[in-house]
Formats: C-alpha cells, structure tokens, sequence
C-alpha cells in the first residue's frame, strides 16, 4: 500500500455537477444539527441485511457528526468513523456516546491513501450512510475493496438523486439510479432494496 500522504487542506467540491459551496458552509451544517436520526426500523433492517458479530471492525467513511457511528458502536463493533472535515471529527468526538466510545479520525478517502494501521484484508465490514453521493464511487469503492477481509462488505445508505433540491440536500447528495447500478462493477455480490424513500445498498466479493 502507498505511504499516506500529508493530509490537504479541505475543499469545496462539485459531485454530479453541484457545488457543494464552501467549506465554511459545510462545517455549519455539521455544527447546527446532531445528524439524521437512526430510527428502530433502519436499525433492524440493517441488522437483518449485513450479518454482524461482536468485536467485529468496521469503518464508517463520511461519519459526518458520528450519529451512526455511535450505533454501530452500541452494537459492540469495533468501529472508527472517518471524515474529510477535521470540525465535524472534533464535534463528533465531544458528543456523548456509550461506552465504548468510537474513534474518530479526519480522513479524505477521495485525496489520500488510507491511514497506514488500516492493513489490506484486515476490515468486516465499511459502512457509508449519506456519504457515498459526496464522493466518486468509482475512486474510493476500490480502495475499500482491498481493505476487506473474505467476507468482508460494504453497506451504504443513500437518498436518489434529484433535480431542484435545495441547498441542505445538495450538502449531502444522494446517488442517481444509474449510478446506483454501476457500483457493483468489480464485485462478486450486490444487493440493492428500497428503504422509504432510500436506498440501501450490500457489496461483497471484490475482485471476484
């Protein structure tokens, strides 16, 4: 694996041709709400797709404010939460959370290679709640696919994309159904349902 670089200094972005304004905006929206809520039934249908076992380790990529990360914590994973704003990293670290209290760590999975713990084949399960639609599936999900032991999956949950959104939602873009097709190339499995209104999404096998 390449040796992690020196982390850059964060951007705005343009994901499927919106601007995600400025840092500053995005930072605000991290700071002025706790994150989407995990409801019960959310909870149980990911429980029902993605076997879990206890001890396991798991990486949440685009942890924003750590809502999620603190479930799957509860659940008794072993789990870090990563995000590319070192502001949403710091508030997702000083919110309280049941013991054990997850680890959190700026990473930009869409600039620099994975911090140098993170072994190939070492990683149950990588997990993206409303984060993928930030990123460039096809960049980051093969980075991903070498960290996962045999096994190993990837999770995602995902608004659909739209047109006239308004800027909150272009803040956390979802995925379009094409793109939602595409991103079981070079895997072995993939598993979509709908959730509500989303999106779910299961990956396993790659390079299979």
């Amino acid at each position: 694996m390449a040796r992690q670089r020196t982390a850059r200094r964060v951007r705005p972005r343009t994901i499927q041709g919106v601007r995600l304004h400025t840092v500053e905006d995005w930072q605000a929206f991290n700071l002025e709400q706790p994150g989407r809520e995990v409801s019960s039934t959310e909870l149980d249908m990911f429980r029902r797709r993605v076997p879990l076992q206890e001890k396991m380790r798991v990486l949440d990529i685009g942890c924003g404010n750590g809502r999620w990360t603190r479930e799957l914590a509860k659940l008794g994973l072993e789990v870090t939460g990563f995000d590319w704003d070192s502001a949403a990293v710091e508030r997702a670290s000083s919110l309280p959370a049941l013991c054990p209290r997850p680890d959190y760590q700026v990473w930009d999975a869409m600039s620099q290679d994975p911090p140098d713990w993170i072994e190939p084949g070492t990683v149950d399960l990588v997990t993206f709640r409303y984060s993928l639609g930030a990123m460039k599936p096809a960049l980051v999900l093969p980075v991903v696919g070498t960290m996962l032991k045999a096994g190993g999956q990837v999770y995602i949950l995902t608004d659909l994309d739209r047109v006239n959104v308004d800027d909150r939602t272009q803040l956390t873009p979802g995925l379009t159904e094409a793109k939602i097709r595409s991103l079981g190339k070079g895997w072995g499995h993939m598993e979509v349902w709908s959730f509500g209104l989303r999106t779910a999404i299961t990956l396993a096998g790659y390079g299979t």
